[in-house]
């Protein structure tokens, strides 16, 4: 139990600490690309950046959400059955007065 909790905090900490340093290099880049002198060149830095920035985000939430997913040990839990739906029989098309 107290190796779990470690690894929870270790992979919430390691995260944090991934997803400020991508926004870091993200905002370094980007005023980088807003200070280049050729509107052609600037106009490709700033799509690199959009581009390169988005990547490292999702990236960022997806090794945390794997981590998470990973510690916690939900990765093989089936998932709960649906809820049975007592209307539907009783809910035809066009008949809007029973929704």
């Amino acid at each position: 139990m107290g190796v779990r909790i470690l690894a929870s905090v270790t992979a919430v900490l390691g995260a944090a600490a991934l997803t400020l340093a991508c926004m870091i290099a993200l905002v370094q880049g980007t005023i980088r690309a807003v200070s280049i002198d050729s509107i052609p060149l600037r106009a490709i830095a700033v799509s690199a950046d959009l581009l390169l920035g988005t990547f490292l985000l999702l990236g960022c939430v997806y090794l945390a959400t794997r981590l998470a997913v990973r510690i916690l040990g939900v990765g093989n839990a089936e998932f709960p059955a649906l809820p049975i739906d007592e209307y539907s029989s009783d809910v035809r098309s066009g008949d809007s007065a029973k929704i």
